[in-house]
């Protein structure tokens, strides 16, 4: 029988080579340093994606100083820009880019693009395959669904777009049982106010669950209107609105419905989502980005981030003022769809109040709605609604006369 024989070879280093092997690491750790530019003052500029341009402040304190991507699962293109140099970062869902700002020759701002979910992201559970449908109801002009509270209570929640927070109604929280133990900053029609949160809860909406969800308590919800939720329960999803229907349905990837539909970019403040609508008034045509806000009952408003820009506050020619706000008529684009003779009101800039620009749902409800929160997209169909009276022109001139 013929033997196997393994044979090994043994090989001897000199010792300039294993010096050259250790080195090896440094070297590309040498070349993996962390860029930094330069800046003279603290306000920099952040540009995400093609739409989104805001101001940031550098904090040398914070390590590091995170800035979370808009649409994270959309790929694209993130800038920071000073008075003397710019970085760029192209984002990729689940990956970060750590840079440094040497603020005025000295001071080190660490800051971190990341193209993740935020952390206080709130993600749902279901035992059932998606798509996931739930019936609601209309009220008005809004959406109603029907809930229970941590196994015990049943609710009856607003699904409000425009909310940047989860609420409950500040006369049911007593019965509630809820345990609060936080507060939260809250901007609403009442003001900006610092109001008692609840963490920690459990939702249950159809086949959806959530877990550790936070409840602020605020006293300007209708009497009928338990809870208010919005979009940060959804961010990882799509949702679609069908009022003919009366189905709110959720979706983990776009339908092919959504081929039908008219379709433009939204982004997110808060997790709410904002499109760029058009508008005529007096033979001009304008431009601005309002919040989708079905929590809103009327039409629109012009905020102040519109009428404080170039010489608006002056070109828009009022019907009448009232309280500093001036009361104007307009045709609103939405949708590919002209909505004639909208009045509403528009801030004065003069004496902020921070309500910003939006669309309300007396228009928004006119459409039938695919929300891609994944790839930053809306997707809006005339619906059966449409022809649902709205404050216009004419109501206008028939309430004036009286």
């Amino acid at each position: 029988m013929k033997n196997n024989k393994y044979t090994f070879k043994h090989t001897t280093y000199s010792l300039p080579l294993i010096f050259l092997l250790i080195l090896i690491p440094f070297f590309l750790a040498a070349q993996k340093k962390v860029p930094v530019i330069k800046s003279s003052i603290d306000n920099v500029v952040i540009k995400d994606g093609k739409n989104i341009r805001l101001n940031w402040r550098l904090e040398p304190s914070a390590n590091p100083d995170i800035y979370y991507i808009n649409i994270p699962r959309k790929k694209g293109i993130t800038t920071l820009k000073t008075d003397q140099g710019e970085i760029n970062f192209n984002s990729k869902y689940g990956k970060s880019f750590n840079f440094i700002v040497l603020l005025n020759e000295k001071d080190s701002c660490h800051i971190q693009f990341k193209a993740a979910d935020e952390p206080t992201a709130i993600k749902a559970n279901t035992e059932q395959e998606y798509p996931v449908s739930i019936p609601f109801e209309i009220i008005g002009s809004r959406i109603y669904l029907q809930g229970k509270l941590n196994n015990e209570r049943s609710v009856k929640i607003q699904f409000d777009l425009g909310a940047g927070t989860t609420c409950i109604n500040k006369a049911i929280a007593s019965q509630s049982g809820l345990t609060f133990n936080s507060q939260t900053l809250v901007n609403n029609t009442q003001g900006t106010n610092l109001s008692k949160t609840s963490t920690g809860n459990q939702l249950t909406i159809g086949a959806l669950s959530w877990q550790e969800v936070p409840f602020t308590e605020v006293s300007n919800m209708q009497s009928h209107e338990d809870l208010i939720i919005g979009n940060s329960l959804f961010r990882d999803k799509v949702i679609e609105i069908d009022y003919d229907l009366q189905l709110l349905t959720v979706h983990e990837r776009l339908p092919k419905k959504a081929k039908r539909f008219a379709t433009q970019p939204v982004l997110f403040e808060q997790h709410r989502p904002k499109l760029e609508v058009y508008f005529q008034h007096e033979e001009k045509l304008y431009s601005h980005w309002f919040l989708f806000d079905t929590g809103r009952e009327g039409t629109m408003l012009i905020g102040e981030d519109f009428t404080q820009q170039k010489k608006y506050w002056k070109e828009l020619e009022e019907l009448q003022l009232i309280n500093g706000k001036k009361i104007i008529r307009l045709d609103a684009i939405v949708g590919g769809v002209k909505i004639n003779d909208i009045v509403t009101n528009a801030a004065d800039p003069s004496k902020p109040g921070g309500r910003g620009s939006l669309l309300g749902n007396q228009v928004l409800s006119k459409f039938n709605v695919i929300l891609d929160n994944l790839n930053g997209a809306i997707y809006l169909s005339p619906n059966k609604r449409t022809n649902t009276p709205y404050s216009d022109y004419a109501a206008y001139l028939k309430e004036f006369s009286k």
